[in-house]
């Protein structure tokens, strides 16, 4: 039954082709009823839909993480991006490169969202607030604990405040 279906998705898009020839509504047409076509087949068949979504919800975190620390060098993986903080050098960097030094840093913030969406509770924010509209975010987190760890870690390292 499946293959039959996917033959008459297959036959609409064809004719589909043929009718842009002569009228560019008809084959708009077309391709929205092969379109609708398989997405009731897979909503028949309970597979979701064709393109699932690629962003993680807002409320799927992931805590933050040490992966080393030496004396002069901390590496700390978030949600969003890891950052590796040199003390000597006094920089912050990322996987590409230098992000900004420590002088540049005004404060370690750590922000709250509430989700939208019900039971999913609060959201807390780690970030590198280097101006009025900059920051570098190194993820998110629902536990508030790992939030005010990794916001420490960060305040150590880089010499500068906590602000809530």
């Amino acid at each position: 039954m499946q293959k039959v279906i996917y033959f008459a998705i297959g036959a609409v898009l064809i004719v589909a082709l043929i009718a842009s020839s002569y009228s560019l509504a008809i084959c708009a047409l077309l391709i929205a009823g092969a379109y609708q076509l398989s997405r009731a087949v897979r909503w028949i068949d309970n597979e979701g839909t064709l393109f699932p979504s690629i962003a993680p919800a807002p409320y799927d975190c992931s805590d933050f993480e040490v992966i080393s620390e030496t004396e002069d060098e901390i590496i700390i993986r978030g949600s969003v991006r890891a950052l590796s903080l040199h003390k000597s050098k006094r920089i912050v960097s990322n996987v590409k490169g230098p992000l900004c030094t420590f002088d540049k840093v005004r404060c370690v913030t750590i922000s709250e969202s509430s989700s939208s969406q019900e039971g999913y509770g609060t959201s807390y924010a780690v970030s590198l607030s280097l101006g009025f509209f900059s920051s570098v975010c190194l993820g998110f987190t629902s536990n508030k604990l790992e939030a005010s760890i990794a916001a420490a870690k960060l305040s150590t390292w880089t010499g500068k405040h906590v602000s809530v």
